[in-house]
């Protein structure tokens, strides 16, 4: 690749750094490896069931809904 200029080059670079992070991805997600913080895999975490998220709703009465028409009338 004879006369590359300096922005060519660069431009290599960067695609050539893209292809080797996805190709490392890749590779790690076929084995079933983590690829680090947040890459999906599970290692050591010593539980094999699914954790729920416990999350109290408030339940409103109807007696506690404004009414439209109420609302206008109390101002």
């Amino acid at each position: 690749m004879p006369n590359l200029d300096t922005q060519t080059l660069l431009a290599l670079v960067c695609v050539a750094v893209a292809l080797a992070v996805l190709g490392r991805r890749t590779l790690l997600w076929w084995k079933g490896q983590s690829a680090g913080c947040g890459g999906g895999g599970c290692h050591g975490c010593g539980s094999t069931e699914p954790t729920q998220m416990k999350l109290t709703l408030p339940v409103l009465s109807q007696a506690e809904i404004p009414i439209k028409g109420e609302m206008e009338n109390e101002k």
